[in-house]
């Protein structure tokens, strides 16, 4: 009798599975498990550990960005990363550069440039001194600038200017010209900063560096065909992260301030990145006392995953973990547009819980893309870890459908037109 009864039960089971259909996405964006999601985890998760193996046995090997990542290395030695990358053949192709470094005393740092064809440069520049305020490049919060000839060796153009000195050691950060005031653009400043980034800690490289389970459960959350794979291998990028100090000086109408800060650097490039396709990411920047560095993030981009938790912790004496989940639910937090200006949430790293609370001290925002399809806000902020102060920024990105505002849009695009996937 009581076989008779377990197979009643299971067949019962088994129907109501077949008979299960998948949840409907929160905001019709957020996938939720669906009724194979665990068989979908356990696939992936096998297919990224094999290419991590696999990885290593051709660690040598020199890929296209459209054949790296999830387990696959783009290029075989430091040297070959840590320098400008030939563009693409498309007409969204990108090489890019961006740093972001604070300090304990309220000075902070963001400046981002990124590589396009046909001379163009997604480029900008934030520079706070508690003694005057937040400064910024007279285009914010437009970042369309031009290189000219002489920009052929750094990244950035019209007064920024980066460039690699010993690869994964040191790169130098100069910036000469006017920056205006927040929350005043008319009051101009001369600015001229000379700053010098260095690094003796390990680079994070998101190819390979990635925990798999975070990963696999990414993409498992989502709907299987041809066209998805596809899509996932053309939406990738490779890119890798690195913290260290930025010392120098900046000097302000003829008055001259020494800057040492706290931050990290990235650098990113691959066939093409389409703004429009991202909804929203929140990405937080910390460095706490006891010298613990952490990039703690969740980014939607429903082409690919419409939620993948990522980053990675340097511990105090600098090993370097990923992250192997973080709570934070986007959907949850300023999906109405507006950011919190101070939240908590929690991480795992190298098997080590952590409880990050949030506090913006100041914010702003910029936009990226010919059409403007991304609004980004940034939030200089103060951090507590597990009872442990630290600093930084929290940056999230919006997708934004407004266009270029027509008092400052551009007459004719510097390169062919290109129709948006998303």
């Amino acid at each position: 009798m009581l076989v008779y009864i377990s197979l009643a039960v299971f067949t019962v089971v088994v129907i109501k599975f077949f008979q299960k259909g998948n949840e409907p996405a929160t905001f019709g964006i957020y996938q939720k498990p669906g009724k194979w999601y665990f068989l979908k985890l356990a696939v992936f998760f096998v297919m990224l550990k094999a290419r991590k193996i696999i990885n290593l046995l051709q660690w040598k090997q020199v890929r296209d960005s459209r054949d790296a990542g999830y387990g696959f290395k783009a290029r075989s030695s430091p040297e070959d990363m840590d320098k400008q990358q030939p563009l693409a053949d498309h007409p969204k192709a990108i090489d890019a550069s961006y740093f972001n470094a604070a300090s304990s005393d309220g000075y902070h740092l963001v400046v981002g440039t990124a590589r396009r064809p046909r001379g163009v440069v997604n480029g900008f520049m934030y520079l706070r001194v508690p003694d005057i305020g937040l400064l910024m490049t007279p285009k914010v919060p437009d970042t369309l600038t031009f290189r000219t000839e002489e920009d052929g060796e750094y990244y950035g153009a019209e007064g920024i200017q980066i460039k690699p000195l010993k690869p994964m050691k040191s790169w130098s950060i100069k910036y000469d010209g006017k920056m205006k005031l927040h929350g005043n653009p008319e009051k101009l400043y001369d600015v001229a900063l000379h700053i010098e980034f260095t690094s003796s800690l390990p680079y994070f490289d998101y190819d390979t560096d990635m925990d798999a389970l975070p990963v696999a459960r990414a993409i498992a959350l989502e709907p299987w065909n041809r066209e998805y794979f596809n899509t996932l291998k053309e939406f990738h990028q490779s890119h890798y992260e690195q913290y260290g100090s930025l010392k120098g000086h900046v000097e302000i109408n003829g008055n001259k301030y020494p800057v040492h800060l706290d931050g990290f650097r990235d650098h990113s490039y691959g066939h093409k990145r389409e703004w429009c396709n991202f909804h929203r990411y929140a990405l937080h920047f910390i460095t706490l006392e006891n010298g613990a560095r952490i990039n703690a993030s969740v980014v939607c981009v429903p082409l690919v995953f419409s939620r993948l938790e990522l980053g990675y912790m340097y511990k105090p004496d600098g090993t370097l973990v990923p992250i192997q989940w973080c709570d934070l639910k986007l959907e949850r937090h300023g999906e109405n547009g507006r950011p919190p200006l101070d939240y908590s949430f929690f991480f795992q790293a190298g098997g080590e819980k952590y409880h990050v609370q949030v506090n913006a001290i100041e914010s702003t925002e910029f936009f990226m893309g010919w059409e403007w399809e991304a609004r980004i806000i940034e939030h200089m902020a103060r951090f507590t870890v597990n009872g442990i102060v630290g600093w930084g920024a929290a940056e999230w990105e919006y997708r934004h459908l407004g266009g270029r505002p027509s008092a400052i849009a551009a007459s004719d695009p510097p390169y062919t037109q290109h129709i948006c996937k998303g």
